[in-house]
């Protein structure tokens, strides 16, 4: 239709260009045929314009029709996986009450056999017992001979019942076979349906292609427990190996399905007292040893709020929420160190965990911390003396991103906009001190109209805040920042416009986009697993959850972590910590060696006790063992030997009970090397 279209708009431009070129030739050229060839181009004009419409409108009710086709189609396919899970639960009470059924008719069995060789030895019995009476006791030996009848009866009827109970014993055995068959068919049935629901969600969504579960194995549920939070030992990889892909992705990103984690600080983290009236009148020494008793309270309060987080990394059933939490700490960040009150941090950290998957609330939020008000200055932020701390950071770090500034980007924000625009939305936001409670001061506000990202109005911060949403580089930023934390650091751009759109159709929903991301060929693509370098929160958590370490001295994890360059509650700037191989620079890595090597010696684990279920049979195959356990990347065969070289001859894992000592400090000492190698700093 356009080709064609274009073809008449060519001909008629091209006869007007005509026209006129006679008309100018030519004195005798009437201005009536002038104005009919401009007519003439003006109807077809016309004509184009009507089509081009039209063609837009048939374009996007085309588009409309798609997405409601593959809503449709994802809707069905939930729902037929829905009922093939029904199918399969009710297969598998068949099986388990056919396996109860045989069950009972084996136990049937033994007692009937049971009773059939008491029945034959009592047969015996009364036969020799006849033998004995001799043949001139007549009288005894009819009663004998009676007794010898009966148990020959009895003993006949016992094996009618063993023949019985095997006949039953055989049928139900038969039951079972055919009801695991069936439960067998409708596990595949399920699996099935659930790749055809996974593919055709991810279509309906506009997200990545998701893998199928026969591509599904204890490498990637590794991959994913880690990646989706700090790691298991192989019995919590393993349960999500049965799970298969989709269950597994379920479990971890559907957390608030799970009960949340009960573990509090160990002493209260409350906001500053405010003083009596009295105390203020108080001789210096008096306030100042008043001033020093807050202080260290203060300061005790946070070493007990970072062994409380530490805590919570590591025993929370809901390892995605932390790691989400983690997240926001480093995107939004904020320090003690600067900041010295221990309950703002305290309060932000809840903050990120109430709303750890709903991007849109916690930037609403955020605007409204006291933590983050005070950090960028926003309480001096006033009508007639604006502070642009929180103004630009809201802008460069938190929802457009600086690499959406006009300076890089067309259509990005100016220093008019953090100027004009953001920081005189913000004025007046506050909070007050002793309470730690968010307070607008309507005094304080700019109420004058202000320009924000090319709109115009009296925009206050909620509205400012709406605005940055409404920007599509805030949803481009976001995932990005998602992407390059749980997956790897360069996203395609393509897959960065699927995923950027999934995020903002969904009004800034996390998990719609986490689940996609976990599913995704991408999240398990050889560019991804194994290519993560941990953060030494990751490294540390990741240890003590691998090894099952039973008792975590947190206070030493917060001196370590401190050591590694990542001071929970304490990032060093505005800009988070940095990533990636900043790592591992030459001041850091022996600082990670040590400290993973300092938190396996020091916890002084049973190893005999933790493998006590598993069967070894020489060094190599407990050195397998360890490389699986800890490692993501196989080790090379030179590696691998001299560790076996380095642990020596083991006896068989049988044996190890009776010199446990001996076992233990082999252990300990094999696991340090292992957690201080290369391989071990990257997930």
């Amino acid at each position: 239709m356009k080709r064609h279209v274009l073809m008449v708009v060519a001909t008629v431009t091209a006869l007007l260009f005509s026209s006129l070129t006679f008309a100018q030739a030519t004195d005798n050229e009437s201005a009536a045929a002038l104005e009919k060839a401009r007519a003439e181009l003006a109807a077809v004009e016309k004509v184009v314009a009507e089509q081009t419409v039209a063609a837009k409108d048939a374009e996007a009710k085309l588009r409309e029709a798609r997405r409601h086709l593959l809503a449709e189609e994802a809707w069905a396919a939930r729902q037929a996986a829905a009922s093939a899970e029904e199918s399969k639960a009710i297969a598998n009470q068949a099986l388990a009450s056919k396996t109860a059924q045989l069950k009972a008719a084996q136990e049937k069995v033994a007692a009937a056999m049971k009773a059939a060789e008491l029945a034959t030895a009592e047969k015996a019995a009364a036969e020799k017992a006849l033998e004995a009476v001799p043949e001139a006791e007549t009288e005894k030996r009819a009663e004998a001979t009676k007794v010898l009848e009966q148990k020959t009866a009895d003993a006949k009827k016992a094996d009618e019942a063993v023949a019985a109970a095997n006949q039953a014993t055989e049928k139900s055995a038969a039951e079972k076979v055919a009801a695991e068959a069936s439960a067998a068919e409708k596990s595949a049935a399920l699996t099935k349906a659930l790749d055809t629901a996974a593919l055709a969600h991810a279509a309906a969504i506009g997200g990545l292609k998701p893998i199928t579960s026969d591509q599904w194995d204890y490498a990637k549920a590794r991959h994913l427990l880690f990646r989706a939070g700090f790691g298991g030992s192989p019995e919590e990889v393993q349960k999500l190996v049965d799970m298969g892909p989709h269950r597994a992705v379920d479990y971890l990103v559907q957390y608030h399905q799970h009960t949340p984690a009960s573990i509090e600080p160990d002493r209260d983290i409350y906001s500053w007292e405010r003083p009596l009236a009295y105390e203020s009148q108080l001789h210096l020494e008096a306030q100042n040893r008043l001033t020093q008793v807050d202080g260290k309270r203060n300061v005790d309060q946070h070493a007990s709020m970072v062994r409380w987080w530490v805590r919570r990394l590591l025993e929370s059933p809901r390892p995605l929420e932390e790691k989400l939490v983690l997240f926001w700490h480093d995107h939004f960040a904020s320090s003690y160190r600067t900041l010295g009150e221990a309950h703002l941090m305290y309060q932000q950290n809840e903050l990120f965990r109430r709303y750890a998957d709903n991007f849109d609330a916690l930037l609403h939020g955020i605007v409204q911390d006291p933590a983050m008000i005070r950090y960028l200055n926003n309480d001096d932020n006033v009508q007639g003396n604006n502070n642009e701390n929180f103004g630009r950071e809201l802008l460069e770090l938190f929802s457009l991103g600086e690499e959406n500034c006009a300076a890089h980007e067309q259509d990005g924000y100016t220093e008019v906009d953090v100027r004009d625009g953001n920081t005189r939305s913000l004025t007046g936001a506050g909070y007050e001190h002793y309470s730690a409670q968010y307070r607008f001061e309507h005094g304080k506000h700019d109420a004058s109209p202000k320009t924000l990202l090319g709109k115009t109005g009296n925009w206050g911060t909620h509205e400012a805040v709406d605005i940055m949403l409404e920007h599509p580089a805030t949803a481009r930023y976001v995932t990005k920042k998602l992407w390059q934390y749980f997956v790897y650091w360069e996203p395609e751009p393509e897959v960065l416009d699927q995923l950027s759109s999934l995020l903002r159709e969904n009004e800034y929903r996390i998990r719609p986009l986490l689940e996609n991301i976990f599913l995704s060929e991408q999240f398990y693509s050889d560019k991804a697993m194994a290519s993560h370098i941990k953060s030494p929160v990751e490294l540390l958590v990741g240890t003590a959850k691998a090894l099952k370490l039973p008792k975590v001295d947190y206070q030493n994890v917060r001196f370590l972590l401190a050591s590694m360059g990542q001071s929970l509650f304490d990032p060093p700037s505005v800009a988070g910590w940095a990533d990636g191989r900043d790592w591992i620079n030459t001041n850091l890595l022996m600082a990670r060696y040590t400290a993973t090597a300092d938190m396996v010696k020091k916890e002084k684990t049973d190893f005999v006790a933790l493998l006590k279920n598993d069967k070894f049979n020489d060094s190599g195959e407990v050195v397998d063992h360890f490389a699986r356990r800890c490692l993501s990347t196989n080790l090379s065969p030179e590696k691998r030997q001299s560790l076996i070289d380095f642990l020596g001859p083991l006896p068989p894992s049988s044996e190890w009970a009776k010199q446990t000592k001996e076992i233990n400090a082999k252990l300990t000492a094999l696991l340090v090397l292992l957690v201080s190698s290369p391989e071990y700093q990257v997930s």
